[in-house]
């Protein structure tokens, strides 16, 4: 399993982009930078997008590939009812752009929604797909992604305390997870549903107690303004629990 991370941040700027990940060059997860980062040969191979919540930053995207992908054909585009009816209303809903979930005499839809419901595995192109619920501002999942293979991974999109309630459902060889901003603002981070490092050492401290062990780890939603400090922070963090803990930047592949 490849994994390409897209974008790795929650502000924009012309080397940090938002939030998208992308698996064996078919599987999309979020669609912060999806567009803005690949060539459109690459973005035509994807043959699936699952959304983790319908915050800007995450789907910013989907409209420009959907209204890219009327050359090439219909994508699914997967998340909870509450993702998917926020993108009807305010994205796709032919006023702000053209609802491109619409079948018409001249062409099939370039995009399909498939809706996901918590703790229900399906499967998605070659994947079992786990979607879980986590803690953040709006509803918001998680997703176990597992590979014909057996290999797997799990990433978090936003998340904030509590998500060690997925931990005893997963069992993936690396983590993808958000840490926002420094310990200094973690009395926010906890009112917006964002991780610190110190929230995050306590959510892996959960798991290497549930799960007996502790996968690599690669974060990702950082603010690139506060990155140094973050940086810092998550070092001390990962001597203390002994295991590897990356910062994800646009352009890393991880090979699973």
């Amino acid at each position: 399993m490849k994994v390409q991370i897209l974008g790795a941040h929650n502000l924009e700027s012309t080397n940090t982009k938002l939030v998208s990940l992308l698996v064996d060059d078919v599987l999309a997860l979020d669609a912060g930078s999806l567009t803005s980062s690949l060539s459109l040969e690459a973005q035509q191979r994807i043959k699936a997008i699952l959304l983790t919540h319908h915050h800007f930053d995450h789907i910013r995207d989907i409209a420009t590939f959907g209204l890219n992908a009327r050359s090439w054909g219909t994508v699914q585009v997967c998340g909870t009812k509450v993702t998917l009816d926020a993108l009807s209303r305010y994205i796709l809903n032919g006023e702000i752009y053209p609802n491109l979930t619409e079948k018409r005499p001249e062409r099939e839809p370039s995009i399909e929604f498939r809706q996901l419901e918590p703790y229900e595995v399906v499967t998605i192109y070659q994947y079992q797909i786990l979607p879980l619920p986590v803690q953040h501002a709006i509803p918001t999942v998680g997703y176990q992604i597992t590979s014909r293979e057996g290999k797997s991974l799990f990433y978090s999109g936003d998340t904030g305390p509590g998500c060690s309630s997925c931990w005893e459902h997963i069992a993936p060889e690396v983590i993808i997870i958000e840490v926002t901003v420094p310990n200094m603002y973690e009395s926010e981070t906890r009112a917006s549903g964002h991780l610190s490092p110190h929230l995050l050492s306590e959510a892996l401290a959960q798991f290497r107690g549930t799960k007996g062990y502790l996968p690599p780890v690669v974060l990702v939603h950082m603010n690139p303004q506060m990155e140094e400090q973050i940086r810092e922070e998550i070092d001390t963090v990962a001597k203390e629990l002994g295991t590897s803990i990356t910062l994800g930047h646009e352009g890393m592949t991880l090979e699973l």
